[in-house]
């Protein structure tokens, strides 16, 4: 019997840069982890990286065509390589007290696809350590990208 794979939610600060995107990319189509991501996953990405480009390039017709062409080819690498999970809450849904209410729905995307991690470069609302050193959540471990892939053994360019 096959092990069960390593399953992992990528918060939008990993899929923010390109150089971190690209290698969790790479290290899922190398079969060393699933990876997932959410609607609010989406919606945040298209959000910060929309800010940053206009800031970088302008709001022209040539930089908004471009824009929409970048958006269009990054998410058609991102569907092929990542697992979508519906994050919308339930009522049933007990509440959670985390450091930011708003990455709740990290949680819940890790919890619907049997995520262990979530691997994000926003440190500051980790979870508290544990006794072993972890910023660990409901049985769901939060990691930073180079350790999450050093973890799989996989190449570290980030």
């Amino acid at each position: 019997m096959a092990p069960k794979p390593v399953v992992a939610v990528l918060d939008t600060s990993v899929l923010y840069g390109t150089t971190s995107r690209r290698a969790l990319v790479e290290a899922i189509r190398q079969g060393r982890f699933d990876g997932v991501w959410s609607p609010h996953i989406i919606g945040e990405l298209y959000r910060v990286l929309t800010i940053r480009w206009l800031r970088e390039n302008g709001f022209d017709t040539r930089s908004l065509t471009d824009l929409s062409r970048a958006s269009k080819d990054m998410m058609d690498v991102l569907l092929a390589a990542l697992t979508l999970v519906d994050t919308s809450p339930t009522a049933d849904e007990a509440l959670v007290t985390m450091n930011d209410a708003d990455d709740f729905h990290l949680v819940r995307a890790a919890r619907l696809a049997g995520a262990g991690f979530v691997v994000s470069a926003n440190t500051r609302d980790f979870p508290k350590r544990n006794a072993r050193n972890q910023h660990v959540f409901d049985g769901i471990e939060f990691v930073e990208c180079a350790p999450f892939l050093a973890r799989l053994g996989a190449d570290d360019t980030t």
